[in-house]
């Protein structure tokens, strides 16, 4: 959403291509562009049609030409053409992703692609076949933005309406958030618990016991923490959110704030809009439904539109697809919401209207008007920590709690809903629900799958299990290091000699700026630069002059860091499993990934104890009380993320229906994680891939020694890969070269 005394329609929403003339600002097409991009569409279109479209929809916030199209393609193309190329399943050099059309500034904005993977007959040997066998698909990925496509609301309109849905948001989150951080580790205390003596355990039932109260204790209390802080800031916020707007009007404040009140102005606007102005709303769900016909134009009758909706997105596109419209009108087949805020907002609302809204009896009532096998499906991701999704989606808060638990705990499924997956993206609330396409394993490769069409073969279901486990187990570690580099960023330059280094270093930074400033003619000279610089940043140089100021840009700097290496360090342990081909054994991967995790845990531990030692000095018996109390803390918040539940796939309900049924029983029953990597499926797969394994470089070859013992395993020829019970079926009929 733009902001602006007096905004109009952009132009791709509101003008016809004859009727440009005038000069293009920022991020439009000019005439000529608009009929060169329109006649490559066509062109495209006319040469044959896609297999697949699909059509990505933006959430809240102002979303520039291409943003979320370039969000959304390059993670799902660039995971379709890894899937494409893997030797496991027969493929070489020639398959993979081929781009056609990448237009980014047109009015419609477009990537079409052809991707080529290998056939049954290299399927089921493992090994590349000739290209009669391959398999192509043609895919179109559209975007639906429609951000621009009214005019906003004023500032005063917006904080006005802000209050109440500030409200409503925060009981949300705090429903969310007792679920995740009381509820979870209530329910795993109690099935622990009450496991029977013959029922499987992970680790005796007394140190269940003191993990799973420890997991309660803290984690209540964290809880407790954050509602006390969340309702505090709310309350402070009732009375100053309608102020705001008249505030701008005094020069000193608006100087200060405006960028910052703009910022939230365009996060919450279209929000506002949405549920406050009926006819704006209808001009977003319209650039939907114009999508939606462009994708229907390029897949003809026999190919598949996809919609794929983020945040407010899901909202519009939910709202648009199963009351405006008829999905079999447009071929859409599927619907995917991420971090959708369907449950939030919920539909516009008219005065003197109810604003009742129940999308899963709406996409029931759809899919029973379509007939059996015509229906969409419906399958929604949301982050657990994400704070505007706030849980899976039903018609009734009891219904949603049902779903939440059975994504944790399964159990008998009264509810209708969609296919939920609890996913974990960063750990952390402020972040979880911007970065989806981030996520590789549970959002982008199953969404990337789905493109290739029924003849790509599914994943064994034990790799999947092994993967799924180990992504959440990174992103927990990812979540607890940030607590713990907060903790030891806190405390660190209080402790005794640490701020005095930490001058000292700050102090031959200052000194070789100013060396630098005096090497350079027409200034001071080094001598006198070199002084002069230390003294200018003396509040951070003075080894004896810690104070507020300087403990906090002490603290500032050292959290930076932290987060840095944190955020370093997990990309490489993330890429290691994501994007290898032969990834190293989970145990391994669990010892290399533990390592950062130690040292961030227990250095905020050695941080607190010598804290308390330093600034209390309690008695010595105190000290080791705190020292054995803190440790205890310490082995749980490392070991934790190794025993936590790991949420798995909600089946979709609709009614008693056969499909229903299926959905059900399609699901596959969790494992743990050291039973998934002892099957069949999960070693002949690891066997094959070390089989293939070529490493290219000193590197490669050092690691490739190391951990899968090469060159010995790939001394035999390629077999083929373990197939699971559907790959293994009689192949469906694609499109052949």
């Amino acid at each position: 959403m733009r902001i602006a005394p007096s905004p109009t329609p952009d132009e791709s929403a509101a003008t016809p291509e004859e009727s440009v003339e005038t000069t293009p600002d920022d991020g439009a097409a000019s005439p000529g562009d608009v009929s060169r991009s329109a006649e490559r569409r066509a062109e495209a279109s006319d040469g044959g049609g896609f297999d697949r479209a699909l059509v990505v929809v933006h959430g809240m916030g102002n979303a520039y030409r291409s943003q979320i199209l370039l969000e959304w393609a390059e993670p799902l193309l660039g995971r379709m053409d890894w899937l494409a190329r893997d030797r496991v399943i027969g493929a070489d050099e020639r398959h993979g992703v081929e781009i056609h059309e990448s237009d980014l500034s047109g009015d419609l904005p477009i990537i079409t692609a052809t991707v080529r993977y290998p056939g049954p007959r290299a399927q089921a040997a493992g090994a590349p076949s000739d290209e009669d066998d391959d398999v192509e698909q043609k895919i179109a990925i559209i975007e639906a933005r429609w951000s621009e496509s009214f005019v906003p609301m004023n500032r005063g309109q917006i904080f006005q309406w802000a209050v109440v849905f500030m409200w409503r948001a925060i009981w949300r989150v705090l429903d969310l958030f007792v679920g995740t951080m009381v509820l979870v580790p209530w329910y795993t205390l109690v099935q622990h618990w009450t496991k029977g003596p013959d029922e499987p355990r992970a680790l005796p039932r007394l140190v269940d016991l003191v993990i799973d109260a420890v997991r309660l204790v803290v984690c209540t209390i964290a809880f407790a923490v954050t509602w006390v802080f969340l309702v505090l800031l709310s309350v402070v916020l009732t009375p100053i959110l309608p102020l705001i707007s008249p505030l701008l009007l005094i020069p000193w404040f608006k100087n200060a704030a405006q960028s910052v009140i703009d910022g939230i102005v365009e996060s919450i606007g279209d929000v506002a809009a949405w549920k406050e102005r009926p006819v704006r709303a209808s001009a977003m769900r319209l650039v939907v439904r114009d999508a939606l016909a462009r994708a229907k134009e390029l897949v003809g009758d026999d190919g598949d539109v996809h919609l794929f909706a983020h945040s407010q997105g899901a909202a519009v596109a939910t709202f648009a697809l199963f009351e405006e419209l008829s999905p079999s009108d447009y071929n859409v087949n599927r619907l995917t919401t991420v971090g959708a805020a369907v449950v939030l907002l919920g539909r516009d609302r008219w005065l003197g209207r109810p604003d009742e809204y129940r999308p899963v009896a709406k996409w029931i009532e759809c899919n029973e008007a379509a007939g059996e096998g015509h229906g969409v499906t419906w399958a929604n991701h949301w982050a657990i920590w994400d704070p505007f999704s706030a849980g899976p989606i039903a018609d009734t808060a009891p219904g949603r709690r049902e779903r939440w638990r059975n994504a944790y705990f399964p159990g008998p499924a009264t509810v209708m809903g969609p296919e939920e997956h609890a996913v974990h993206n960063t750990s952390q609330p402020f972040l979880d629900h911007s970065v989806y396409f981030e996520n590789t394993i549970q959002v982008v490769e199953p969404t990337a799958r789905l493109l290739l069409g029924p003849d790509f073969p599914e994943a064994p279901v034990a790799v999947t299990q092994v993967e799924n486990r180990l992504s959440v187990i990174d992103k927990k570690s990812l979540g607890i290091n940030m607590l713990a580099a907060v903790a030891i960023a806190a405390i660190l330059p209080g402790l005794p000699g640490v701020y005095a280094a930490f001058a000292t270093l700050a102090s031959w930074v200052a000194g070789a700026i100013g060396f630098v400033i005096g090497i350079f003619p027409g200034g001071q000279d080094v001598a006198e630069a070199v002084p002069a610089a230390i003294a200018s940043a003396s509040f951070v140089t003075d080894p004896n002059g810690l104070g507020p100021w300087s403990w906090l840009v002490a603290s500032g700097l050292t959290l930076a860091v932290l987060i840095w290496l944190n955020q370093r360090l997990s990309t490489l342990t993330r890429r290691s499993r994501e994007w290898d081909r032969c990834p190293v054994e989970p145990k391994d991967w669990l010892v290399l990934s533990s390592i950062p995790r130690a040292a961030y845990v227990f250095g905020a531990f050695v941080c607190i104890w010598l804290a308390i030692a330093t600034w209390s000095r309690p008695p010595l018996e105190w000290l080791l009380v705190s020292a054995v109390i803190l440790l205890i803390v310490a082995v749980f918040v490392f070991v934790e993320p190794l025993y936590s539940p790991v949420p798995v796939v909600v089946a979709a309900r609709a009614g008693d229906s056969a499909a229903s049924v299926m959905a059900a029983a399609a699901i596959p029953a969790p494992m743990r994680l050291r039973d998934a990597v002892r099957t069949d499926e999960f070693t002949k797969d690891l066997a094959a891939r070390r089989r293939l394994l070529r490493p290219q470089g000193w590197r490669a070859r050092v690691w490739a020694r190391w951990f899968h013992d090469w060159p010995k395993t790939a001394a035999q020829g390629p077999t083929p890969p373990p197939l699971s019970a559907a790959s293994a079926a009689t192949p469906r009929p694609g499109r052949r070269r």
